[in-house]
């Protein structure tokens, strides 16, 4: 597929978010840490310092940052497949996917979540790395993502290789901007509002070890990543052209009207008491599939109408994301860690946080594609 400037771009921003999310949860204002059991903290690291302002960031993000991602994930499978067959395919996507996930669970994740346990009770026991891989459940920090996604791409594989016709019969082409709102939303909405009647939505399941998965976003997932599957058989460049995403503006009015009022009606959750349980459930379900849906073809939108053309800064911090997801997160928790005694505003530890880690991952990132490491990063 040839290069898409504005895709291209939009992955890397999609990154910075991610890295500016962990960076803004040490100072939320509804953050909390368990010293009794690090693990079951919000995060790894909290700090006494809050700004709500955070609050209102990290609550956006969550509601469509994860499901833009594996869409832009699936975008590239079926040009990929093609190009190199299910076979190379399959064994790119383990060395791109599976290596840095092994290298994440084993080596990073210890790293990042050490602070996490200097600061809790278990520390006068000792027996950290022990107890990380056994009692303390083994986390494996933002890497869920490339475990899951790599399962996803095996899936998508299998099924090109039983029916190479089935890519092309599902694609998405010459689809007006009406109708990629409504099958964005119907494929949202039939993904989350049943399981929303049966699983709580901070619900986290394992299938053992670090292969652990946000339980009721998990279909949500799968479904949008094959929405950029089928729309990366078309060519998203049509299907996600300019053109049909000229009312960006309008759906990210309402992106940020429909987070307002899922936070609003969790807010006013006790007003109605007399609800059945279910009914908000199923309404909950429903305003964040609106979110979700309106705020990501937003951001669609806005870097197809603004980034045209290359730019060489963006174009390096694009070619580098991949690994500023795999090594922020440890940077993050340590800078997180050492400005806890530090007299300074909740908003400029955040700032501080999310530049250094930011920088920090970039160039470690550059550095390791000068390597062998270039493989796989």
């Amino acid at each position: 597929m040839k290069r898409d400037f504005a895709i291209d771009y939009l992955r890397g921003g999609v990154t910075i978010l991610v890295v500016a999310h962990h960076a803004a949860l040490a100072y939320n204002t509804f953050s909390y840490y368990n010293p009794g059991h690090y693990m079951k903290s919000t995060a790894p690291v909290v700090d006494a310092a809050r700004w709500m302002p955070l609050d209102s960031f990290v609550g956006w993000n969550d509601m469509f940052f994860m499901a833009l991602m594996f869409l832009i994930s699936g975008l590239f499978v079926t040009p990929s497949i093609e190009r190199k067959g299910v076979g190379h395919f399959l064994v790119d996507r383990i060395k791109r996917l599976g290596i840095p996930f092994v290298i994440a669970v084993t080596v990073l994740s210890p790293l990042a979540y050490y602070p996490s346990w200097l600061s809790s009770y278990a520390i006068s026991q000792g027996n950290f790395l022990r107890d990380f891989f056994t009692n303390d459940n083994w986390s494996g920090g933002p890497a869920w993502f490339l475990w899951v996604l790599l399962a996803f791409c095996g899936i998508v594989a299998v099924a090109y290789q039983l029916i190479p016709s089935l890519m092309k019969k599902l694609s998405l082409s010459a689809v007006s901007a009406r109708s990629l709102v409504i099958v964005f939303l119907a494929v949202s909405l039939l993904t989350t509002v049943p399981l929303r009647l049966f699983i709580l939505p901070t619900t986290w399941s394992s299938l053992g070890g670090p292969l652990a998965f946000q339980t009721w976003k998990l279909l949500l997932y799968f479904a949008w990543f094959l929405l950029g599957v089928a729309l990366g058989a078309a060519n998203p460049g049509v299907t996600l052209s300019r053109e049909n995403l000229r009312p960006w503006p309008l759906w990210l009015v309402l992106g940020g009207l429909t987070y307002g009022a899922h936070g609003l009606l969790e807010l006013m959750g006790e007003s109605f008491s007399n609800m059945p349980k279910w009914v908000m459930q199923v309404i909950l379900a429903t305003v964040y599939s609106f979110c979700c849906t309106f705020t990501s073809l937003a951001a669609l939108g806005l870097v197809r109408s603004l980034l045209r053309t290359a730019r060489p800064l963006v174009d390096d911090f694009t070619e580098n994301a991949y690994g500023v997801y795999i090594f922020h997160y440890g940077f993050v928790t340590w800078i997180q860690f050492y400005l806890l005694t530090k007299p300074l505003p909740a908003a400029l530890k955040f700032l501080l946080t999310f530049s250094v880690a930011l920088t920090a991952s970039w160039l470690l990132t550059a550095l390791l594609r000068k390597t062998v490491a270039s493989k796989v990063l």
